[in-house]
């Protein structure tokens, strides 16, 4: 129940605050001058405030990175909502000068709020930014500048209810949202799609530094007004904005990096370090203010790994000798260190002459190198081995294997990963109006070259090897044979003839993407209607992938092996041992394959052609408009959210390599146009006693993957049936589409503390699937000299089709000790808990949807405790994700992979001096990977289930400070 009479806002304000129960920030000058309205009545806090300021050239703005609401007039709330929506969270990070005493006018100090800093501070900002939000959203955010929860942003995300980590080389990478694969959420950057350096759509999370983040969004139910939205999810992530600090902000972070295997590699680095600067100042009487941050990476990362090939029965795999015992055709066992180097820079300047007019440019600029080199033993059972022909006999786990030809395979991936963005945003007041514009430039760049040489012994061996049938630990290999001795291994054809001594590809990725946005926003009081905004965003975005690759033939080569041709191992060869006892071998030779390809050992062969699959261009045009309605009403309940409807238009188009029988290539292009209506509605509904209810209905839509858009096709004429047959992918491929609905069940307790219930059903009406379909070939060159009885034929491909279904619950909480009992002060706990389950639809020629079902794991949970008090700093962190389904790109393809269940344990150990020349230091202890958790895949036949890989990566620590000023 409010009783505020109309009065002079700095009055208004304090009282509102206190009669709701929030805390309301806003500073002498924005109040200044300013009267408020009467608000008296039974209103939930939403509805009082619009009320209250109604009109009076003041706006409340919710600010999900502090957890506190501030009033700002409406030019400046507009300017620093870097949110593209109106009710969006926004998440300027303000620092505890923001909430300190300001002077007025006749010199009285308005109030006074504590500070909470820290782990409580972080969780303090997510649960008012969840609680004030009109759709269903979770939110994480920065402790401080710099400081973001984690070792990186998507290990942060995955703490998040309903998201789950994929591990690319032991780093979380990927993220998927409510048991969906990554393809279907977007992540945006300050509300602007972001570019991407990988082969595809899907975010690397990994190239955005943590230190440069304040917070990031995760709105699981759409909003009309965010532009660009997916069908699992959105991820909002969101850098600071100077004017809403008071005063000069540096943070200084740093810390070394060390892993338990050390250095698996030699010519790598076992250690690493990370450090960034972050510099923020107004300047013209807070008209002016720049942010300026800098994050440098240097992080190696370890794996260790033990990889049996295909299981089956023995004579069915060609295993010479095994019979019908169950075994595998071969393995290959090695180590592999990475070596990742990232520079990020940030950059914000924002400039407010007046109440009427603001602007602001973000520059963000990173640069990524990786380097990989590793080596493995590749131990070849099968009859169709390229050297001698072994010879199998199995006892149990254990396979005997004699007069075997393995190969030593040695690796090195060189990457380098190039984003810039650039966005420009306006707003101007006009009246009841405020009129916003953006202008966005973003492109990435990936140049990756990847080579792999082959040697082997001179002679055959003998070796032993079993393989744990429980799936874990590693796999244990015996053999007489020294690898590491140069005068009997030797450079090798190992693969067979036409299949070279070393092999190496090229990589080239653009990404560039135009976005134009021009949108208006203003109080309305029309009905249960209380805020109208409606827009126009426009998007351009341009993705080219090219892929070439070069065998290379030894260049003094002499036969061996069963007509294989071998060269000794050159002297000038810079070559390594690496230690191979975690599988029971001794040493395993290895040299730098980028060097010894320029070494004069090799003869490039340059006949290699060019896959249609690899080589593709994609160009989406899209134009979105939408228009959304507040809602805030009183009349059953409390009620406040918003009604919004979209209209996407689309243009797309393709590019790509049509391969004819002779292996050819020639250019092919493709497209078509289509527009698409998402309507969405989002109610919170105020059940007394801090207790929400929130409902969510939308039309969604996630763009299909862009290889699978390529116009690149392989075809020819059938001399058996004369019949034209082809693979390729299809530029008219629409999005998948689905109508999601949500339910949740919020109850808080004070500011920090609240436990939520939520479900979710999605009904995916548009799918995609490969299969084969009736096509036309009359456009294609037919060079096979076989004349076709039709030039309809048959096309495996991507078409739309039906899809299936996705639903599931989560229940979340963040709980403090303090509300059981005093003594329980600084304690607490977070986590959560999700079930989802999925049904793909088979089409009507029997057509699985299988992509639904990558990324599932129908269990997901994570829970930490924590400790935070007079400075001290402690939390254990656990996640867990059951099995599931991925899809990742390895050297040369993509592979689908069956993984095992994860758990992986973190903590952290820090302490905070409170006072003192050292007041503001942080020393912190983290630990990630703290039981060395494996990477584990499996592979299922005919009933059975084999080990496919086993990787461990080691345990990773990192020592650092934090010191802010």
């Amino acid at each position: 129940m409010f009783d505020v009479a109309a009065q002079p806002a700095a009055q208004s304000i304090p009282l509102f605050g206190k009669q709701a129960g929030v805390q309301i920030l806003a500073s002498a000058k924005t109040l200044a001058g300013k009267r408020t309205n009467e608000v008296k009545g039974d209103y939930t806090v939403t509805t009082g405030l619009a009320k209250l300021l109604n009109n009076t050239g003041l706006e409340a703005v919710v600010d999900a990175a502090s957890g506190i609401t501030t009033i700002r007039d409406t030019a400046a709330s507009a300017s620093a909502e870097y949110s593209t929506s109106s009710d969006a969270i926004t998440t300027p990070l303000l620092i505890e000068e923001a909430a300190q005493t300001e002077t007025g006018a006749d010199g009285q100090a308005p109030t006074t709020e504590v500070v909470v800093r820290g782990i409580k501070r972080s969780l303090q900002k997510s649960a008012t930014a969840k609680k004030n939000a009109d759709q269903i959203v979770e939110v994480v955010s920065a402790e401080d500048v710099g400081k973001l929860p984690g070792t990186s942003i998507a290990e942060s995300l995955a703490r998040l209810p309903g998201v789950a980590a994929q591990r690319v080389d032991g780093r979380a990478e990927y993220l998927s949202i409510r048991g969906m694969d990554p393809q279907f959420g977007v992540t945006l950057l300050n509300g602007m799609e972001m570019v991407s350096t990988g082969d595809d759509r899907s975010f690397e999370y990994d190239q955005f530094p943590a230190e440069l983040v304040s917070s990031a969004t995760l709105y699981k139910t759409p909003d009309a007004s965010l532009g660009t939205m997916g069908l699992s999810g959105t991820i909002d992530i969101r850098t600071l904005n100077p004017l809403d600090f008071h005063g000069r902000k540096i943070a200084l972070n740093g810390s070394v990096e060390m892993n338990s295997f050390g250095k698996l590699v030699p010519g790598t680095q076992g250690n690493g370090g990370r450090y960034s600067l972050s510099y923020i100042d107004q300047f013209d009487g807070g008209k002016l203010g720049i942010a300026i941050g800098y994050a440098h990476l240097d992080s190696p990362t370890q794996r260790k790994y033990f990889n049996p090939w295909d299981y089956g029965i023995g004579k069915d795999l060609g295993v010479e000798g095994a019979g019908d015992a169950y075994t595998f055709d071969g393995f290959e066992t090695g180590v592999q260190t990475t070596q990742s180097v990232r520079d990020g820079l940030l950059s914000v300047v924002q400039y407010k002459p007046n109440e009427v007019y603001s602007t602001k440019v973000d520059i963000f600029h990173s640069q990524f190198d990786e380097r990989m080199n590793g080596v493995e033993l590749d131990g070849v059972t099968a009859n169709w081995a390229s050297g001698t022909i072994a010879s199998t006999t199995v006892n149990g786990n254990t396979n005997s294997v004699s007069n075997a030809s393995p190969i030593i395979t040695t690796r090195q991936d060189v990457r380098r990963d190039t984003i810039n963005a650039i966005n420009w945003t306006n707003t101007l007041s006009l009246g009841q109006w405020t009129v916003r514009g953006d202008l966005g430039l973003s492109h990435a760049r990936r140049n990756e070259w990847v080579g792999e040489g082959y040697m082997m012994s001179e002679t055959p061996i003998d070796m032993d090897y079993s393989v744990p049938t429980s799936l874990t630990g590693f796999s244990h290999v015996t053999t007489n044979t020294d690898f590491a001795d140069t005068s009997r291994v030797m450079l090798a054809t190992a693969w067979g003839a036409g299949s070279g001594a070393a092999y190496a590809s090229q990589a080239y990725v653009t990404d560039r993407m135009t976005t134009a946005r021009l949108s208006a926003k203003r109080f309305i009081n029309l009905g249960i209607f209380n805020g109208l905004e409606a827009g126009v965003l426009y998007s351009e975005r341009g993705k080219d992938l090219e892929y070439s690759g070069v065998i290379y033939d030894l260049s003094d080569g002499s036969q061996c092996l069963n007509g294989l041709l071998c060269q000794p191992i050159q002297s000038s060869t810079a070559f390594y041992t690496v230690d191979m006892g975690f599988v029971g071998l001794s040493n395993l030779i290895g040299f730098a394959v980028r060097g010894a390809l320029d070494s004069g050992a090799y003869i490039a062969n340059p006949n290699t052609g060019k896959d249609p699959a690899w080589n593709w261009g994609v160009t989406e045009k899209v134009t979105t408009a939408f228009a959304k309605l507040n809602i805030s009403s009183e009349r059953v309940l409390p009620i406040h959210g918003n009604l919004g409807l979209q209209f996407i238009n689309t243009d797309q188009s393709a590019t790509g390599l049509y391969i004819d029988s002779n292996g050819d290539a020639s250019p092919v292009s493709g497209g078509t146009h289509y527009s698409d209506v998402l309507p969405s509605l989002n109610l919170t509904g105020d059940l007394g006693n801090t207790t929400y209810l929130r409902f969510g209905a939308a039309k969604a839509l996630s763009r299909a993957n862009m290889t699978d858009m390529r116009a690149g096709i392989t075809a020819a004429v059938s001399s058996s049936d004369h019949k034209w047959y082809g693979s390729g992918g299809n530029p008219a491929l629409k999005p998948w589409q689905s109508y999601d609905y949500d339910l949740s069940l919020e109850k808080y307790f004070g500011k920090t503390s609240y436990v939520a219930l939520a479900a979710f059903y999605k009904d995916i009406t548009r799918g995609i699937v490969s299969k084969s379909i009736a096509y036309d070939f009359s456009s294609y060159t037919n060079t096979s000299g076989v004349i076709p009885v039709s030039n309809t034929g048959t096309l495996t491909t991507l078409v739309d089709t039906t899809g299936g279904r996705v639903q599931g619950w989560e229940l979340s909480w963040t709980l403090d000790g303090s509300l059981l009992t005093p003594k329980l002060d600084g304690f607490g706990i977070t986590g959560s808990f999700a079930n989802t389950h999925v049904k793909a639809n088979t089409d009507p020629d029997g057509a699985v949807v299988g992509t639904l079902m990558e990324g599932l794991s129908k269990i997901v949970w994570n829970g930490s405790v924590y400790y935070e008090k007079n400075g001290y700093q402690v939390r254990i962190a656990e996640r867990y994700r059951s099995g599931y389904s991925a899809s990742r790109h390895d050297a040369f393809r993509y592979v689908t992979e069956t993984i095992r269940p994860e758990t992986i344990i973190d903590a952290q150990l820090g302490y905070t001096f409170q006072s003192g020349q050292l007041k503001n230091l942080t020393i912190l202890l983290q630990g990630s990977n703290l039981t060395n958790e494996p990477y584990v895949t499996t592979q299922t036949v005919n009933g059975q289930t084999a080990l496919n890989q086993y990787h461990e990566f080691g345990r990773q620590l990192l020592l650092g400070f934090s010191y802010s000023f």
